[in-house]
């Protein structure tokens, strides 16, 4: 006997608005996060320094709202935003785990990139399906991945501040600008997010993609090189303040090596080091040995690991840069 044919109900009118109204919200909020990653660094430079870092940071984290369509629960709708959320707390613990969301949502976007410009067609459908449903897309995403995070992340000589902060942000930045600019406009003729982490069904054409390509590159090649330019000028501003010192700065800032040799607010002298000196004294951090047995160490710099040791605020500052910043 056959089984009774089940009929579903076209969605109504209003169920269509309301998804179109999700993905509006969801492109306009991608598009604010990456234009944010992009142009935040001059803002350091203003007295709201603390709350940029923080917002900075938290964006970071937002921004792993892009991997919702890849999501079977919640329903749609959710997804966005329990990613958000997921994305922000963890951006907030550390900034590790903030390498850690940045390069999730970079190495999953530039899957769905490579597969919509002509992947999706150019391999087999059913080379695969003897491995437990395994399928292309999947395979290219976990690949990329597994390459992309451990660079990011805890690779010695790829990951660390430096990669995070004029590549990885930047990069993610203009990714999602384009995205969200995309999906706000359908006459920029590009991929929206849904689109892009799409596995079915395969683009008739890769402009779309390459449209995409081409912002991410221009938007990221110009946030690198902001990064750059605003480094030079506050290593040019931090040459000058040493020609003619001015009181000012925290505690931590005037016991760190390679600033200005002149007395901190504390009346203290700031001790003059190498990289060399800013290793050793990061092993000391991490030490086990009391302070008063640490050798060749002046009192400053005694004074700087019991800090670090005690405040974990401030260890992350000296050694990561205070954040993402």
């Amino acid at each position: 006997s056959r089984s009774p044919r089940v009929f579903r109900a076209p969605p109504s009118a209003g169920c269509r608005e309301a998804a179109r109204m999700a993905d509006t919200m969801h492109s306009a909020c991608l598009a604010a996060v990456g234009a944010w990653l992009l142009l935040y660094r001059p803002l350091l430079a203003l007295r709201c320094r603390p709350w940029v870092e923080r917002l900075t940071t938290a964006s970071a984290g937002v921004s792993l709202a892009l991997l919702a369509p890849l999501l079977p629960w919640p329903p749609q709708g959710y997804r966005g935003i329990t990613l958000a959320i997921i994305g922000l707390m963890l951006s907030c613990c550390h900034p590790m785990f903030t390498a850690l969301v940045v390069s999730s949502t970079l190495s999953l976007g530039l899957g769905g990139l490579l597969w919509q410009l002509g992947l999706c067609t150019a391999l087999p459908e059913d080379s695969l399906s003897e491995l437990g449903g395994l399928s292309w897309h999947l395979l290219l995403l976990s690949i990329l991945a597994f390459i992309i995070i451990p660079m990011l992340t805890c690779i010695p000589g790829t990951a660390g501040p430096v990669s995070l902060i004029y590549v990885a942000v930047p990069l993610l930045g203009g990714l999602l600008l384009s995205l969200g600019i995309a999906g706000l406009s359908s006459s920029f003729g590009g991929l929206s997010a849904g689109a892009l982490l799409a596995e079915t069904p395969c683009a008739s054409t890769p402009e779309p993609a390459l449209r995409i390509l081409e912002a991410w590159l221009l938007l990221g090649v110009f946030g690198i090189a902001l990064q750059f330019y605003m480094s030079r000028l506050n290593r040019q501003k931090a040459e000058a303040d040493e020609k003619d010192p001015r009181p000012g700065g925290s505690l931590v800032a005037s016991l760190l090596p390679n600033t200005s040799q002149e007395d901190g607010p504390a009346g203290m002298p700031r001790p003059s080091a190498s990289n060399d000196r800013f290793q050793m004294i990061t092993q000391a951090i991490f030490s086990q040995q009391p302070i008063e047995e640490l050798e060749g160490f002046s009192e400053n710099e005694r004074k700087l690991v019991k800090i670090c040791r005690e405040d974990e605020f401030e260890r992350d500052r000296v050694l990561w840069g205070g954040g993402l910043i």
